[in-house]
């Protein structure tokens, strides 16, 4: 059966209890004076942190903090934040009540954050934010800068969105010299028409050559391999470890090679170019190794054959979306013969042509340390290639099933019971196209007892499914689509 839902640690049940206990005195506070008396309002905040201060551990306000996502504050969030912000406080990320606080209020408070190593602004980030950042927080590896996002009236009378981050920001950060992982806006398109501030990919570039330890930077809707490779300017070697390139030519993954010499996950979608074998000849003649490596609208040729034959032995991560539909069982198998040490592998395709080789045999386990596998789309026998998966791996944890056609799906996920591959799964996704009933969905639940999520079209039963979960207190979500 599905785990059972354990209690809380002590550890956070003295978090929920204390924060409780604090939100419950600030609400006092606020409701107990009038706006006539904020002299008597201020001195009872005062004392209430200055007790916090002298009662509680230092790192116990990171907790608090990081804990108002799950326990909402129904008063006014500055009241919360004043008390609960300690000057030796290393991670703050903001809760959904934030958005609503102004400017004013950050500018005041930042200056707190000396400490800290992580810092979430999501929506709430400005350029004067920023400056303020940049000149009180020293020590920040991470940090999540995306505008905060104000609504106003055209002239037309429609509603524009302003963004309150630009490249005078971008500039504040460049001097926070220890940031490893960045969020931030994407660019705005060169040739539109601006409303606002808005960061520029000059800017981003810039940003990108003045922080010596960046690993990752994530932006949105951004192509940052592009942005990289578009530039006119001299760049490199940065220290950028994941990169996603859309629309990439052979000489454009190149210059990317020799921007970013320690890439360790590299993501190349949406080609347009006729050139996609030199660019996997490229990667191969590099002295990269890659642990996560995503390809799609690719094909399996001798070119993809030559790269996995020398990152293979690097790589944990490999996906493939496989664009001529003509990927055969063989190549799958020197796959797993080139990456012994994949725990992750994603297969999407429409071939006709995965038919099971009749030498392999179950002793020989060709991806022995899978742990997590997708496979779709249609035109194969899915059955026969998840078996084949099933066999040639030791304890599949996470298993999602993508169909494109109507396939009955019961004495299949029966047979697999039946023979214990589900035993260590914890993560079960069938697509809504494979049809299983109230009777296997029950099977799943009663004999995968590492199962935590489950995602099928459950149809009429679903209320049944969840009153049996809620009914016998288990750790099960129900995932949708």
């Amino acid at each position: 059966m599905s785990p059972r839902k354990q209690p809380p640690t002590l550890f956070k049940l003295a978090v929920r209890s204390s924060l409780k206990f604090i939100n419950d005195c600030c609400y006092d506070i606020e409701k107990e004076y009038s706006e006539n008396e904020l002299k008597k309002y201020k001195r009872r905040i005062l004392a209430l942190k200055t007790f916090l201060l002298a009662t509680l551990p230092a790192r116990l306000f990171d907790a608090l903090c990081l804990e108002r996502k799950h326990i909402r504050y129904r008063g006014d969030p500055r009241v919360q934040l004043h008390v609960l912000i300690h000057p030796r406080m290393t991670v703050f990320r903001r809760s959904e009540t934030d958005t609503s606080i102004t400017q004013h209020f950050w500018l005041k408070t930042i200056p707190w954050f000396s400490r800290l190593v992580v810092l979430d602004l999501k929506f709430l980030c400005t350029d004067e934010i920023l400056e303020v950042v940049a000149t009180k927080c020293h020590l920040l590896e991470e940090l999540n800068m995306v505008s905060r996002v104000d609504v106003c009236k055209s002239v037309i009378n429609a509603s524009v969105l302003l963004r309150n981050v630009s490249d005078v920001g971008l500039c504040c950060v460049s001097h926070l010299k220890k940031l490893k992982v960045l969020s931030m806006d994407p660019p705005r398109h060169e040739k539109c028409s601006r409303v606002g501030r808005c960061v520029t990919q000059a800017g981003i570039i810039m940003l990108i050559c003045e922080l010596p330890k960046l690993e990752e930077l994530n932006i949105e809707s951004c192509d940052i391999g592009s942005t990289l490779i578009g530039t006119g300017i001299k760049i490199g070697p940065l220290s950028l470890k994941k990169v996603n390139c859309h629309f990439a030519s052979a000489d454009g993954i190149r210059k990317l090679i020799q921007m970013c010499p320690d890439l360790q996950e590299l993501s190349i979608t949406h080609l347009t170019t006729n050139d996609k074998e030199l660019i996997l000849a490229e990667i191969t003649s590099s002295n990269l190794r890659l642990n996560k490596l995503n390809m799609s609208f690719f094909s399996y040729t001798d070119s993809l054959r030559k790269l996995l034959q020398v990152q293979g032995k690097y790589l944990t991560h490999f996906s493939l979306w496989d664009i001529d539909q003509s990927i055969t069982m063989d190549a799958v198998v020197n796959i797993g013969l080139c990456c012994p040490n994949l725990t992750n592998f994603s297969l999407i395709t429409q071939s006709d042509q995965l038919t099971l080789p009749p030498s392999l045999t179950r002793s020989h386990k060709i991806f022995k340390k899978i742990r997590y596998l997708t496979l779709g789309n249609e035109n194969f026998d899915l059955e026969k290639v998840m078996m084949f998966f099933l066999n040639h791996s030791d304890g599949i944890e996470s298993l999602v099933l993508k169909y494109q056609v109507k396939l009955p799906f019961n004495n299949v996920i029966t047979n697999i019971l039946n023979n214990g591959y589900l035993n260590n799964i914890t993560n079960l996704w069938l697509d809504c196209t494979l049809d299983v009933s109230k009777d296997v969905v029950m099977k799943l639940i009663l004999n995968c007892d590492e199962l935590t999520t489950l995602t099928a079209d459950f149809g009429e039963a679903l209320a049944d499914i969840v009153d049996y979960i809620n009914d016998n207190n288990l750790n099960l979500r129900l995932g949708g689509y």
